[in-house]
């Protein structure tokens, strides 16, 4: 994993989000258009399986 920070990535972190929501920086409805934007990616998820080893 890379260790440079993508710009884009901290300004939609939750945390972040939630703050500019609470401050009023950033309007729900605002929040919900970007979201609707944002394309799907489901067809890249990969699915994996976990084996827990009881003791």
């Amino acid at each position: 994993m890379s260790k440079r920070v993508n710009a884009e990535i901290l300004k939609t972190d939750r945390r972040i989000i939630s703050r500019k929501l609470l401050t009023g920086e950033l309007a729900e409805k605002d929040l919900v258009n970007h979201l609707k934007k944002l394309p799907d990616v489901s067809e890249n998820a990969e699915e994996i399986t976990c084996q827990l080893h009881e003791k």
